[in-house]
């Protein structure tokens, strides 16, 4: 089981101050660790000024603030707890999915955390943070296929795992040694999609750049004051504009759909301050294009959900085709680049048994995988090998043995399918003894994840920057800890 550092010493004040100091006390401090874990502030804010004085205006039954020390104890109380109670659902899992995040601080050190993700007996995701580990400045593949060796091994996790998503490129070939299968995060391979259609286009990547350093000019106190005065002047939204690097797709369509907003204004201010940043009205047209082009990105990924499954990325895939074959249609010279290098990456999804099998077994989106006749046939075939593999495993449980695999999938198959927004796991819930070995097979494959990241994370600009800004301001020493609670808080409520 995990094992972290902790202090055995306790002063008297620590003890009586500890949320786990008996008594009601123990209650009322509950929600300042609450909020600590949630909002991934450092245990030490207790003991800064500001705090103190919003402590002292509502408390009328402490007779002390709590100690930074006090609140480290009292945190590392609830890790032991978290980590048992995590330690025995994972105990129960038959099978269960690993995501594994590689994710850099505001100071360039490079951190990996790992979840693994589960369907528990009542048909409800379960995503759970295992670790967070400290990876070399010059990692390799091999040092990430390392830790979630040891992180396996940590939780007993062992043959449990079938497959691992990873947001590093080039990590198929050592995540198959270490004997898992490797799905590519979505919203990385998007990321992948966009940069290397940039470097395909010198006019596009070196109109991004511009965009990109136009952002960075207005970030400055001096340049932002000019830019408030033109859009008062000319009555725009007071914005700032949105800073990016230009090699993320959705960061850079944040940059771009502000300076569109902003174009007067910024044009105004440019004209007396730096006529080499000036954009002409043929770049304006092609930031609109490119502007287009990412919003058919977006407009399929929002999300809705913490963490997406893994059989939502074939429709995607679907819906992002159709929106650039659209904008293709319609002249757009981006969207025809950006869909050339987007089928590059995605022409083979349905060879994956994993984005397939998923995708089948989601009612929602069944049929989608299986609209093509050859593809229906290997995945109807791989569903009943599954079933049966499991049948032979399954010999000493009370369900009834199936007479005919056929028939059951038959009848899954000739089933209405949901609407998209509709629960497809509560679909699953109290199947038949007989619809058993299918039921469990949806729990292996629907368990996966389309994303390393949170989708919430991941496809939210704003909440991205939040949370790596909140990251980096933890103490390294505590980094583990504090995501590891924030991660698996819902365990404890």
């Amino acid at each position: 089981m995990p094992r972290f550092a902790r202090s055995s010493r306790r002063t008297r004040r620590d003890r009586r101050c500890s949320p786990y100091h008996g008594g009601n006390r123990g209650d009322q401090m509950r929600p300042f660790l609450d909020m600590i874990i949630s909002d991934l502030h450092p245990h030490t804010i207790v003991e800064e000024p500001g705090f103190l004085r919003f402590f002292k205006s509502i408390s009328q039954s402490f007779q002390c603030p709590p100690t930074a020390h006090a609140i480290l104890l009292g945190l590392q109380d609830l890790m032991l707890n978290t980590t048992q109670i995590l330690q025995e659902r994972l105990d129960r899992a038959d099978h269960v999915a690993l995501s594994s995040e590689v994710w850099k601080t505001t100071t360039n050190k490079t951190y990996m955390t790992t979840t693994c993700h589960l369907i528990n007996c009542t048909w409800t995701r379960q995503s759970c943070v295992l670790e967070t580990k400290h990876l070399p400045e010059e990692y390799k593949p091999s040092h990430v296929v390392g830790q979630l060796l040891k992180i396996a091994d940590t939780w007993r996790l062992g043959s449990k795992i079938n497959v691992v998503v990873t947001n590093v490129d080039g990590m198929k070939k050592d995540i198959k040694k270490a004997g898992w299968d490797h799905i590519p995060c979505f919203a990385n391979t998007l990321d992948v999609v966009f940069k290397e259609t940039l470097e395909a286009s010198s006019d596009w990547k070196e109109l991004v750049q511009k965009c990109c350093e136009i952002s960075e000019y207005f970030s400055h106190v001096e340049a932002q004051g000019q830019l408030k005065k033109a859009q008062i002047k000319m009555r725009l939204p007071q914005h700032n504009l949105v800073e990016s690097k230009g090699d993320k797709w959705l960061s850079t369509l944040s940059t771009l759909v502000r300076i569109s907003e902003q174009h007067r204004a910024v044009r105004e201010v440019l004209l007396e301050c730096n006529f080499d940043l000036l954009i002409s009205e043929h770049e304006l047209k092609n930031i609109m294009k490119t502007t287009l082009c990412l919003e058919a990105f977006k407009t399929v990924t929002s999300p809705a959900e913490r963490y997406h499954s893994l059989s939502n990325i074939m429709p995607q895939v679907e819906d992002i085709r159709k929106n650039l074959l659209d904008l293709q249609r319609g002249g757009n010279e981006f969207a025809k680049e950006l869909a050339l290098h987007f089928n590059h990456h995605f022409s083979k999804a349905k060879e994956n048994n994993w984005l397939t099998l998923s995708t089948a077994l989601d009612l929602r989106y069944r049929d989608i995988a299986l609209s093509e006749k050859g593809d229906s046939a290997r995945i109807k075939n791989k569903i009943i090998a599954e079933m049966k593999d499991l049948a032979k495993e399954s010999q000493r449980r009370s369900f009834r043995q199936p007479d005919n695999f056929h028939k059951h999938l038959r009848r899954y198959l000739e089933k209405e399918m949901l609407q998209r927004d509709w629960d497809p796991l509560a679909f699953w819930n109290f199947p038949k003894d007989e619809d058993w070995y299918l039921s469990e097979v949806a729990r292996k494959y629907l368990a996966v994840v389309s994303t390393a990241v949170p989708a919430d994370i991941a496809f939210d600009t704003e909440k991205a920057r939040l949370a790596a800004s909140r990251s980096s301001n933890l103490d390294p020493e505590h980094l583990n800890m504090m995501l590891f609670l924030n991660g698996n808080h819902f365990l404890l409520s």
